[in-house]
């Protein structure tokens, strides 16, 4: 922690006396993954009220998206502790990430800095089951599938008639739950009405306002796919107010990344085989997200407790575990990983520069 207050200190300095706040989400698999959600929005008052009324705010961003409401919350209370509000992306600022940049009054990009589309996926109780593995969680439904669905039958197919569109749109409703599709249509809608929000807290000029229903149109729908990452250059071409990192901003945004990197375990892949062995157990606290600023460090936790178990060494033992029922005896000699995973909430500390 010493070491990011080094470099949050000299990121404001070179930043023109702006103070910094970073907000990190783990985007490895799970079960260290996290999401932007908003239980983040209490630790993070914390520190905009320790911080106090200033010029400038910069939020050093990376994560993969999450909650599409808690953008909206973030950019608001923090445009209530300073007249401007920018954004720092080193690396991935993905989706809902996307969205909460859209409430900047500028963007500041590297060589590395990503953006994405804000087609939602939606997850409801009445989504289809995993098609391969009913015991899987329900799967996510992408807005823009249906879309893509409804405009390949009008389009491709050229369907026009309205009886026959009512056709095409019962056999989606025979696969898709009507109150999924329901969803699906309201998370578009409410994406679109967010992002025109965001954009409109800065934006004044005439051409500008008439600018913003466009670039809603391309981040919510024109590009097609959920994963198209948008570097600085074409990020400026769909009209967003981004500028590109000097060399000071990005070696200290990029390092600063790479230290939450390091900590988090940010890119690893998770296999149970390597935290337990032998049929011993292994328990470790791993940090899935931060909120920082200079002087005070808010993280979240993931306990993950991984315990190998081995099945009977001969057939004339009695099958099953003590210690963990339900669990079905295992084959001779078959081991297998249990992973038992626990959120520690968000925790709140002061730091110092080492």
């Amino acid at each position: 922690m010493s070491k990011r207050s080094g470099m949050l200190r000299q990121l404001e300095k070179v930043r023109g006396g702006s103070r910094v706040i970073t907000y990190i989400t783990s985007d490895r698999q799970p079960p260290f993954q996290a999401k932007m959600a908003s239980d983040v929005l209490r630790p993070y008052y914390e520190h905009l009220t320790r911080i106090g009324h200033v010029e400038q705010i910069d939020l050093l961003i990376f994560s993969g998206g999450g909650d599409t409401i808690v953008p909206w919350r973030l950019v608001n209370l923090t445009r209530e502790f300073c007249h401007r509000f920018c954004v720092l992306v080193p690396y991935k600022a993905h989706s809902a990430a996307t969205l909460l940049a859209l409430g900047a009054d500028e963007i500041v990009m590297g060589p590395m800095g990503e953006l994405s589309p804000i087609d939602p996926s939606v997850s409801t109780p009445f989504n289809p089951p995993h098609p391969d593995n009913p015991n899987e969680p329900k799967l996510e439904i992408s807005v823009e599938d249906v879309s893509g669905f409804i405009n390949m039958a009008k389009e491709r197919a050229g369907i026009t008639s309205q009886e026959t569109m009512v056709q095409v749109f019962g056999k989606l409703v025979d696969r898709i739950h009507p109150l999924a599709i329901g969803g699906v249509y309201r998370s578009h809608a409410l994406i679109r009405s967010l992002a025109a929000k965001m954009l409109a807290l800065h934006v004044t000029q005439a051409e500008e306002v008439y600018r913003i229903s466009q670039i809603v149109d391309d981040l919510a729908e024109k590009l097609f796919y959920h994963n198209y990452l948008i570097n600085h250059n074409e990020a400026q071409k769909l009209g967003l107010k981004v500028s590109k990192s000097t060399d000071d901003v990005e070696r200290l945004t990029w390092d600063l990344y790479l230290a939450y990197e390091t900590e988090m375990g940010l890119g690893k892949l998770f296999d149970p085989k390597d935290y337990a062995q032998g049929g011993s157990a292994f328990e470790s606290d791993v940090p899935i997200g931060f909120v920082e600023s200079l002087g005070l460090c808010s993280k979240i936790s993931k306990r993950v407790k991984v315990t190998q178990i081995t099945g009977p060494p001969h057939p004339g033992l009695p099958p099953g575990l003590p210690g963990l029922p339900g669990l079905p005896g295992l084959p001779p000699g078959l081991q297998q990983n249990i992973v038992q995973e626990t959120v520690i909430g968000w925790t709140t500390k002061e730091t110092k520069e080492g």
